[in-house]
C-alpha cells in the first residue's frame, strides 16, 4: 500500500527527483548539469553526495569556480542545499566554500551522520602508497570510508563537530518531506561509473565508493521508487586522472583530439582537485552501455 501511495503522489504533483550520474571516469560535467537544472528550471533542492576527492566546476559571473563539498545548485540563490549522510567532509574545504558564497545555516543543511575527514587521513593514504599504486588523490576520503565501515572509535561524524551544530539535520527526512510537498529535487552524484568500487571492470583502480544512481540514493536515504529521472552524463572523449590511475581503453593524446576536432588552439585538461594533466581516450561504447544498464 505504501508503495502505491508513493507512486500516486509522484503522478499527482509531477515533481521530479532527478539523479545525476557520471557514465565514464568522472569529469563528464555533472556539476554543470546540476547548475543548469537549478538555474534554468528552478529546482528547489540540490543534494551533494561523496567527498572532496572530486570537484565540480560551475560558472559564476563568467568565472569558473570549483566546488568540492557544496552542491553546484548554489548558482541559484533560491535553491536549498544539502550534504547527504553519505558525504565525507573536509571542514577546511567546506567553510571556504561557505564563506565564498556567504551561505547561512538556513540555506545549507548537513546530515548529522556525514563523516568528518581528519587531517591525518590524507597522510595515511600517502603512507599506504595509494597515489603511486592506483592514482588516488589522497584527500583522506578513502580512509574515512574505511573507518566508517570499521566503526572506528576515532571516527567523528558531523554531529560531533561543534562548528556544524547550526547546519545539522536529517537529510533523508527533509528530502522525503520536500518531495511530498511537491518540490523539485536534484541529487548530484560524483565521479563516474567506471570508478565504482563495486561495478567498475577495472578494480582496484577505482574510488572508495559506489558511483551509481542506487549508490547515491542510498547515501541520501531516498527510495528508488520516487525517482523520476536518472541523467547519465557522458563525453565524446572520456578522460581519466593522470598518473598510475588504471586502464583507459582507446587512450590517445590531446594533440590527436585537437587535430581531429579542427580546434585551432592547444587542448589540455587538468583535474579539478590535484591539477594533474588528465588522460584522454576515444569513446568507449561498451563502458557506456554497462553504465546505462546498471543505472537505468
Amino acid at each position: 500500500m505504501k508503495q502505491e501511495k508513493i507512486y500516486k503522489k509522484q503522478e499527482d504533483n509531477d515533481m521530479p527527483i532527478a539523479v545525476i550520474v557520471g557514465g565514464q571516469f568522472g569529469g563528464e560535467g555533472k556539476g554543470k548539469i546540476t547548475a543548469h537544472l537549478c538555474r534554468k528550471y528552478g529546482f528547489d533542492i540540490a543534494v551533494r553526495c561523496g567527498g572532496p576527492n572530486s570537484g565540480h566546476t560551475i560558472t559564476v559571473d563568467d568565472k569558473p569556480i570549483v566546488l568540492r563539498q557544496i552542491p553546484a545548485g548554489v548558482v541559484n540563490p533560491y535553491t536549498q542545499l544539502f550534504l547527504a549522510a553519505g558525504c565525507l567532509i573536509n571542514l577546511d574545504v567546506l567553510f571556504q566554500e561557505i564563506d565564498l558564497f556567504d551561505l547561512p545555516p538556513d540555506r545549507l543543511k548537513i546530515d548529522r551522520n556525514a563523516v568528518i575527514i581528519d587531517k591525518k587521513y590524507a597522510q595515511e593514504e600517502e603512507i599506504a602508497g595509494l597515489n603511486s599504486r592506483i592514482g588516488s588523490t589522497c584527500t583522506g576520503t578513502g580512509v574515512a570510508v574505511a573507518k566508517r565501515a570499521l566503526r572506528a572509535k576515532d571516527l567523528k561524524l558531523a554531529k560531533d563537530a561543534p562548528e556544524l551544530k547550526s547546519y545539522l539535520t536529517d537529510v533523508s527526512r527533509e528530502i522525503i518531506a520536500s518531495h511530498l510537498n511537491g518540490e523539485k529535487i536534484v541529487i548530484e552524484g560524483t565521479q563516474g561509473f567506471g570508478l565504482s568500487v563495486y561495478h567498475s571492470p577495472y578494480y582496484p583502480y577505482t574510488t572508495s565508493r559506489d558511483t551509481t544512481a542506487s549508490g547515491f540514493l542510498s547515501e541520501v536515504g531516498v527510495s528508488p521508487l520516487v525517482v523520476s529521472d536518472i541523467i547519465i552524463v557522458i563525453r565524446t572523449f572520456p578522460i581519466r586522472v593522470g598518473g598510475n590511475s588504471g586502464p583507459l581503453p582507446n587512450e590517445i593524446d590531446w594533440e590527436t583530439v585537437q587535430r581531429e576536432s579542427g580546434y585551432p588552439y592547444k587542448i589540455q585538461e587538468f583535474t579539478t582537485v590535484t591539477k594533474r594533466l588528465r588522460r584522454v581516450a576515444r569513446f568507449d561504447l561498451e563502458l557506456v552501455k554497462k553504465a546505462t544498464i546498471v543505472n537505468m
